[in-house]
């Protein structure tokens, strides 16, 4: 049986990653994933998948565009490479760069299944839709971003196991926020900050670190921002977790701040977790969070999300109103979705 050939440009091990990890698990075909060395990597030999290795690349190119084609034609090459190599019947790009690169290359036969979870700039939105074009099937992770770059794809939305996420419920005092994300500045851990700044009374974890190839300057700025004296003393900065567990069990709430989150995987996590959410109202979190387990407040406004956090607080039925909303987000429904879908391709359906 011809194999199913995983490609994340990343070694990173975020929720588009920790997707196609458990995604891959319900696949009917033997599986090879091809990332770069990292987190995913690792993860990837814990659960019995030997990754193929690709070469690091940067994440952006920032503001070089003759590096960014570089980068995507390289990418392209070790897509073919290893596509006459291991001969799979199906290729599944995970990610814009994968997508793109792995749109024009040769396949050796192969069929390419695009998983697209990113809201893409106008620009890169055009050529994502031509790549879907050139794809036997596309898969987007939440709505928005199917209609962002491919409106005839298919939306799986990313689940969690229920019994995976029961936790006590937090201490009662402080209150206590979540931030959970990569310290980049689209994440915007620095609203964060600025929306607990109008919460007096509240403490913050910032559970996160900026990525490989990121300045240190932004970071730098958010840790002199939470010494100022409105902040002093209530924000804490825990790094990369490798279990959002650890760090959800001492708050209240999440406190989520991506001006246009694609979809929010730790938002349906903490759900799971009795953890209500408050988010910006846009991208991914109009299809997670409901007035009941949550509130959604205008995106980059820090008052608003101030207001938001106060009423989330205040609410004494949210938690179990979070539960009760993570249960429509199941993940072996997903996974499942997902395997037949690859199948289908595989047989030359779809």
């Amino acid at each position: 049986m011809r194999p199913v050939l995983l490609v994340a440009q990343s070694g990173l091990l975020g929720g588009a990653e920790r997707v196609l990890l458990d995604w891959s698990r319900a696949l009917e075909r033997p599986t090879l994933l091809a990332c770069s060395p990292g987190p995913l990597a690792a993860a990837a030999r814990d659960a019995g998948l030997e990754p193929l290795g690709l070469p690091h690349r940067a994440l952006r190119a920032r503001g070089r565009p003759g590096r960014a084609a570089l980068e995507l034609a390289g990418l392209g090459r070790d897509v073919a490479r290893l596509a006459r190599r291991h001969r799979p019947a199906v290729v599944v790009a995970s990610g814009v760069r994968p997508i793109l690169a792995a749109a024009s290359a040769p396949l050796s036969g192969a069929r390419l299944v695009a998983l697209n979870h990113d809201v893409a700039a106008t620009t890169l939105a055009l050529a994502l839709r031509a790549a879907s074009a050139r794809s036997a099937a596309t898969i987007a992770t939440s709505r928005a971003i199917a209609h962002a770059a491919a409106p005839r794809a298919v939306v799986i939305h990313p689940g969690v196991e229920l019994a995976d996420w029961a936790l006590p419920d937090p201490p009662p005092s402080p209150p206590r926020a979540l931030y959970l994300g990569a310290l980049v500045p689209w994440k915007r851990p620095d609203l964060a900050l600025e929306i607990a700044a109008r919460v007096p009374g509240l403490a913050l974890d910032l559970a996160g670190a900026p990525l490989r190839d990121d300045p240190p300057g932004f970071a730098a700025a958010l840790h002199a921002r939470a010494a100022r004296p409105d902040l002093a003393g209530r924000v804490r900065f825990l790094g990369a977790v490798t279990d959002p567990r650890s760090a959800m069990a001492g708050a209240q709430c999440l406190l989520h701040c991506a001006d246009n989150e694609p979809f929010g995987l730790a938002l349906v996590e903490a759900l799971a977790a009795g953890r209500p959410v408050v988010a910006p109202a846009a991208g991914g979190p109009i299809e997670i969070v409901t007035p009941a387990c949550g509130r959604l407040y205008a995106p980059g406004d820090a008052a608003s999300g101030a207001a938001a956090v106060r009423s989330i607080l205040a609410d004494d039925r949210a938690p179990a109103a979070a539960r009760e909303r993570a249960a429509a987000f199941d993940a072996p429904t997903a996974a499942r979705r997902f395997s037949e879908l690859i199948e289908d391709v595989a047989r030359g359906g779809h």
